[in-house]
């Protein structure tokens, strides 16, 4: 039973039963639940990061890629994206996460490789259950451990077909993309000109970045 904490002002109190994969999703459901932050169950261990989300490193960046993938989904209609706050639970990796941002094919929608979990109020539901297609993760100084270490080995484990792991933090972006094989994830190599070719979306992508007017950073995830 494991509780890793990351905030500067965390009160928040885990009830016991959440450290089971059956007793988080139960708690995640409950009023007690936090209201904000970011909540990972992976293998009896519970981490919390109630940290504020960066505006330049993590925020951005996030929305340029959901903008970008969410036109092409669209344009090619290929499924549906879906922005920071999806929440996904796999009982084969035994996680339950919301991604930063999450991608369902129609054909895994159809096929029941992933399902909608209907609430005991409406039909809408919370949760997905099962192995979505592609998933994004930001790293933050709170999130690094999750992001580079544990996620890895979940989302692999819970047959996620493609992992996208971006680092802002630094004076260059680090911009990886992972996808699924038999024992682990392999990383997709960057051309000469620093694109990278997805298995999921049928197109290469390269992530920029360039001073915008007032000195903050603006994101570009050229597509091609």
């Amino acid at each position: 039973m494991i509780l890793t904490v990351a905030s500067e002002d965390l009160q928040v109190v885990v009830p016991t039963s959440a450290y089971s994969l059956d007793g988080f999703r139960e708690w995640v459901a409950s009023d007690s639940f936090p209201e904000r932050g970011g909540v990972t169950y992976y293998r009896q261990e519970v981490l919390l990061d109630m940290s504020p989300e960066r505006f330049e490193s993590h925020s951005k960046v996030k929305s340029e890629i959901s903008r970008v993938l969410g036109n092409l989904v669209k344009e090619c209609d290929l499924g549906t994206l879906c922005d920071d706050g999806l929440w996904i639970t796999n009982d084969g990796a035994d996680l339950s996460n919301e991604a930063d941002s999450t991608f369902l094919s129609w054909d895994s929608l159809k096929s029941g490789k992933i399902l909608l979990v209907q609430s005991t109020l409406d039909s809408d539901g919370i949760e997905m259950r099962g192995s979505p297609d592609w998933v994004l993760e930001v790293i933050s100084k709170s999130s690094k451990r999750k992001d580079t270490v544990l996620l890895p080995k979940a989302y692999h484990a819970a047959d996620v077909r493609e992992y996208w792991l971006v680092d802002a933090r630094g004076d260059e972006i680090e911009f990886t993309i992972f996808v699924w094989r038999v024992d682990k994830f392999e990383t997709v190599e960057p051309d000469g000109d620093g694109w990278r070719k997805s298995e999921v979306f049928p197109r290469s992508f390269r992530l920029d970045r360039n001073r915008d007017p007032v000195g903050g950073w603006a994101y570009t995830l050229g597509v091609q």
